[in-house]
C-alpha cells in the first residue's frame, strides 16, 4: 500500500484530487485553488524530483536613523 492510498485529505482540493475530480495540476492553477497538502502534488505529479541547489545565509540590514 502506497502512502497515497493511506492519505486522508483534510482540504477541499485534497478531497477533489483523491476522488479523481481534479486530474492535473493545471486545473488547480486555472481555478486559482490553493495547494495546502503535499500529497496533492505527489498524486498529480508522481515523477516530480526535487534538488537543493544552494543554501546561503542572508544577513538582514536595517537602517536606524
Amino acid at each position: 500500500m502506497s502512502s497515497l492510498d493511506a492519505w486522508a485529505p483534510t482540504t477541499y482540493v485534497g478531497r477533489l484530487v483523491k476522488e479523481g475530480k481534479i486530474t492535473s495540476i493545471d486545473e488547480i492553477f486555472a481555478n486559482n485553488l490553493t495547494i495546502k497538502e503535499p500529497e496533492i502534488v505527489d498524486a498529480l505529479l508522481p515523477d516530480l524530483k526535487h534538488e537543493v541547489i544552494d543554501v546561503k545565509i542572508v544577513q538582514r540590514q536595517t537602517d536606524i536613523a
